[in-house]
């Protein structure tokens, strides 16, 4: 993966590592007095969506506008794939690494009923990353048809930290990709 070269753009003169391998900024985007750092630069994503964020942030802190700072934690990520390559929040691995107890869940699209109909190319999953002390979602992996649609419902959940028990006993739209996270939460609550 490629990272954003910070060599030439005079950081040192602000007191900033020009070495650095990416701009370290606040919750506000600041990298420094007077200095805001949005996009690439930042290392937390090298992503469209990334940039317009942080930028909406140092949009608004220079303006002297209200609202939150950066929070990544359901930081989308997608791959434009066949079949779409979809994640939010962290992964199983990174919720272990981070000390969590994580409970799993998992869904295959050719056994949901929208796999069923879309016949040819409908290979994919839907896996969920629960932490299973505060029984919230930390994260999501979708790959199929629409796996970046998916995401949405999840990245809300994931935002939000709505308990499992709420997401398992919603409604979900039938027949939809998106109702693959139904059987998903089935299978986290039964242990897999």
């Amino acid at each position: 993966m490629s990272r954003a070269d910070l060599r030439d753009l005079g950081l040192e003169n602000v007191g900033l590592d020009p070495g650095a391998k990416s701009v370290r900024t606040d919750a506000r985007m600041r990298a420094a007095d007077g200095l805001w750092a949005a996009g690439d630069v930042t290392g937390h994503g090298a992503f469209t969506h990334v940039a317009m964020y942080e930028a909406e942030i140092v949009a608004r802190e220079v303006l002297g506008e209200p609202g939150p700072g950066a929070d990544y934690r359901a930081l989308p990520r997608v791959t434009f794939t066949d079949p779409e390559i979809g994640a939010v929040g962290l992964t199983e691995r990174q919720a272990r690494d981070r000390g969590l107890r994580v409970r799993t869940g998992l869904a295959r699209v050719p056994s949901s009923a929208r796999g069923w109909i879309h016949k040819a190319g409908n290979q994919g999953l839907i896996k969920l990353v629960e932490d299973a002390d505060r029984g919230i979602l930390v994260g999501a992996t979708t790959a199929g048809p629409a796996g970046g649609e998916m995401l949405y419902g999840v990245a809300v959940a994931v935002q939000a930290e709505v308990p499992v028990e709420t997401l398992r006993h919603m409604i979900y739209a039938y027949p939809t990709f998106h109702r693959g996270v139904e059987d998903a939460l089935r299978d986290l609550v039964s242990g897999g």
